[in-house]
Formats: C-alpha cells, sequence, structure tokens
C-alpha cells in the first residue's frame, strides 16, 4: 500500500554505524519471515546508505532457489548497469520495491524455502561472478559497495551451495573495506550453521545482530492513517493485541489493515479474516497434518517456553502419544522441528519459533 510504509531510519542508521566503527565489514540481520526485513533492507537502509556514499547491491538469494549464485549475479550486473547508464540507484531500489511488493501479494501458496532441485554453480559461474564484483568496484571509485544479499540461511540447507559460500567468502575477504555487506536470514537453525559452524566458509566472518520487533509507535503509525486517511477510528489496544496474536508480523498486520478499509471490518473481523489467509498461505494444516503427535506437543510446549525435558511433557508424550515419553524420543522430535525450519536453536536450551501463528493453529485444533 502506497505511503503506508512505517520508516525505521534510527535503526538504519545504527546498522551502518556499526560498519564504521570498523569492528566488521559484516553483518547479519536475523528474524523470522514476515517480519519485515526485506522492505526494511530496501526502503530504509539503502537509501540511508546511500546518502553516506555507499552503492548498495541488493540481492536475494531466494531469486532462484535452486541456484542461487543467479541472483548475486544478477545484482551485480544490474548495479553495473545501472552506473554505466549514470541511472540513479534510487530508480533500482523502487523496481526492487515494487518487486517485493508484488511477490508479497501473491497469496495462495507458500513460498518455497528449500531448493527442490538444488544445482552446483559452476567454477565459470563463480569466475563470473568475480569479475563483475571487480568489475563494479573499479566503476563505484572513491564510494564503497554494500552488498546487502537476503536469506544467507540459504546457503547452509544444501552441499550443492557450498561453493558458492566458499567463494563468496573470499570475494569480500579480499575486497575488506571496499566491498562491505549486510546479510539477512529467516532461519536461526540455518544462520547459526553457516556463521557459527567451525567447517563453515563463514565461520566467525559475521557478526550477527538483533532486528527487534516493531513497537507501539507502529500501532499508533497505522491507527494515525486509519483516522487520518480514511475517517476510520480505531482504538489501539485492539490493534495491538491483533498485532501480538499475529506474533507481532507487521506484514500479517498490514492485511488486517487493508480488510478493515476494504471491507469496513472491525479489528475482529479483520483478525478472524486474516488468521484464515494466514493458515491458507503458510499451510499450517499441511505442516500439522506432516507432524507427528509428539513433534506437536513439543513445539506446543517450546513456543510456551517450557522445557521439553520436564517430567510433566514426558507424562502427557506417554499419555497423548504411541511413543514412550523419554529423552530420545523428545530430542527426535526437536530434531525434525529444526530439519524443516518451525524451530531454531542457537544456544543449547535455547529455542526460538520461526513460524508465526503456528502456535495458534495447533492450540486451536484440540
Amino acid at each position: 500500500m502506497e505511503g503506508w510504509h512505517y520508516p525505521r531510519t534510527d535503526l538504519a542508521e545504527h546498522y551502518l554505524s556499526l560498519l564504521a566503527l570498523g569492528i566488521s565489514s559484516n553483518f547479519a540481520i536475523v528474524a523470522p519471515r514476515r517480519k519485515g526485513k526485506t522492505l526494511f533492507i530496501l526502503q530504509d537502509l539503502a537509501p540511508q546508505a546511500q546518502k553516506i556514499k555507499y552503492i548498495p547491491v541488493y540481492a536475494s538469494l531466494w531469486q532462484n532457489i535452486n541456484a542461487p549464485h543467479e541472483g548475486l549475479i544478477m545484482a551485480i550486473e544490474e548495479a553495473i548497469d545501472a552506473l554505466d547508464k549514470k541511472a540513479t540507484f534510487s530508480r533500482l531500489l523502487k523496481t526492487k520495491i515494487k518487486k517485493a511488493t508484488v511477490s508479497n501479494e501473491l497469496l495462495g501458496k507458500m513460498e518455497v524455502e528449500f531448493a527442490n532441485n538444488p544445482s552446483t554453480p559452476s567454477s565459470k559461474d563463480l569466475t563470473h561472478l568475480d569479475k563483475l564484483l571487480t568489475t563494479l568496484d573499479n566503476k563505484a571509485g572513491k564510494k564503497t559497495i554494500l552488498l546487502l544479499v537476503d536469506e544467507i540461511q540459504h546457503l547452509s540447507t544444501s552441499s550443492h551451495f557450498e561453493p558458492l559460500a566458499h567463494a563468496l567468502r573470499t570475494m569480500l575477504d579480499k575486497r575488506q573495506g571496499r566491498v562491505k555487506s549486510i546479510f539477512t536470514g529467516s532461519s536461526r537453525h540455518y544462520m547459526n550453521l553457516l556463521f557459527n559452524e567451525s567447517q563453515s566458509p563463514f565461520y566467525h566472518f559475521v557478526e550477527s545482530v538483533a532486528f527487534p520487533d516493531m513497537d507501539d509507535k507502529f500501532i499508533r503509525f497505522l491507527k494515525d492513517k486509519l483516522a487520518n486517511d480514511h475517517q476510520i477510528a480505531v482504538p489501539v489496544h485492539p490493534l495491538n493485541q491483533a498485532f501480538l496474536h499475529m506474533d507481532k508480523s507487521p506484514y500479517w498486520m498490514m492485511k488486517l489493515i487493508v480488510h478493515i478499509i476494504t471491507s469496513k471490518a472491525t479489528v475482529k473481523e479483520a483478525l478472524e479474516h486474516v488468521l484464515q489467509v494466514m493458515e491458507a498461505t503458510e499451510d499450517f494444516e499441511g505442516i500439522a497434518r506432516r507432524m507427528k503427535p509428539i513433534d506437536r506437543i513439543v513445539f506446543l510446549a517450546l513456543s510456551g517456553g517450557a522445557n521439553p525435558f520436564s517430567r510433566e511433557l514426558m507424562e502427557k508424550i506417554d499419555k497423548e502419544t504411541s511413543v514412550k515419553g523419554v529423552q530420545s524420543n523428545v530430542q527426535r522430535a526437536i530434531s525434525r522441528l529444526l530439519e524443516v525450519n518451525l524451530i531454531s536453536r542457537v544456544h543449547k536450551g535455547e529455542y526460538y519459533i520461526e513460524k508465526p501463528g503456528m502456535r495458534h493453529y495447533l492450540e486451536n485444533l484440540k
């Protein structure tokens, strides 16, 4: 929706100040899907970076989920073309914002998160990628390239992508100071594999930074826009409660706002509608069907912050499933949940939920 972007300029400036400090030339922003990372990168961080003499280059590794190197190649080629034509990067960014917004509107099926036919980039592809970055670096003059790579965790989801991960690390290593990078990722589990496992080429190469949820100012922004632009008066409290119910997802919150405007719906009616759309789009039914009974129990326990190895949970598993409530079975359930990116574990015993709305769906199945 035009004019409804909630700017987070202070956050963008904070991330850029970290690069300026020189602690690291490479940062990673981690948050679950539907939390607004991509539009923040394109609408807040990249324009702010331009103001301080960066050349922002945005690439999504999900552009071709089976060949992520193609997304990088295309992004650098577009940046070179923009410099050659002396076009403004603002225009290029606006095109990418439009593409991101349109793709977000294609509801009805879940975006694929894992490659179904992964391909290994050829040595020719990787050499071409390196040469393109050299060309861009030469054309950049006194400006610094800021590589903005979306869904970087994709590199750790298949062994086919390991050559690209090694090549990207080498490309950044030999251009430190000339090329900086900010990565985003929507799976803490796979990001952890990429950045914190000793065998990974990115081991201890990237500093991870938090991507905070939208705060009360976002809700007040929506309330004021409804009142000023559409003469719709809605109290802050029900808007905030709906936001919490959708696990603070700005993407789904905007769907709620659209329904309020177009259908003259109450917040309660709009929330019911959006939850139904969310269930269909995210395939909650299919996910729940594929989960074993013990997986559901463990997922709900982790969602509520409970100890998955407690005596109470073991007894519940004994009582409600056909498997024994023992530590090994719980551990296997956790492994399955990690594998399909329903949860993440960065530190031992510390779990995160990666699927907004899934908890509410499972609870309502009871």
